[in-house]
Formats: C-alpha cells, sequence, structure tokens
C-alpha cells in the first residue's frame, strides 16, 4: 500500500515539474524572442524539468533556499 502511494506521488511529481518546465520555458522564450524562441526555450524547460523530477528533494531544497533568500 505504502509503494502505490510513493509510486503516484512520484508520478504526480514528475507530471508537474515537467509540465511546469515546459510551461515556463515556452512562455519565456514565445514572449522574448517569438515562436523559436517558445520552442526552444520549451525543449529547455523540458529538460530542466526533467531533472527536477529525477531528484525530488535536491529541487524542494533549492526552492526552499530560494524563499529563504527573498
Amino acid at each position: 500500500m505504502l509503494r502505490t502511494i510513493g509510486l503516484i506521488l512520484q508520478t504526480l511529481w514528475a507530471i508537474c515539474t515537467i509540465a511546469a518546465g515546459t510551461f515556463v520555458g515556452r512562455a519565456l522564450g514565445l514572449q522574448w524572442i517569438g515562436w523559436i524562441g517558445g520552442i526552444v526555450f520549451g525543449l529547455i524547460g523540458l529538460g530542466v524539468g526533467a531533472v527536477a523530477a529525477i531528484y525530488p528533494l535536491e529541487t524542494i531544497g533549492y526552492i526552499i533556499d530560494g524563499l529563504d533568500a527573498l
């Protein structure tokens, strides 16, 4: 039961981080450069989101450290 819950949480984390990275990259690229920038930055965001999905604890740590700096 706990393994199933862990797998579900990991899957949701992966989907959310990859989607967020892709969306932010596409939005910034589209705003700054245009369609080509949206495609390129979206792919970069996809890669960053995939790395964030692989290392969830480190990602959460970076987010907390960034919020503490504010």
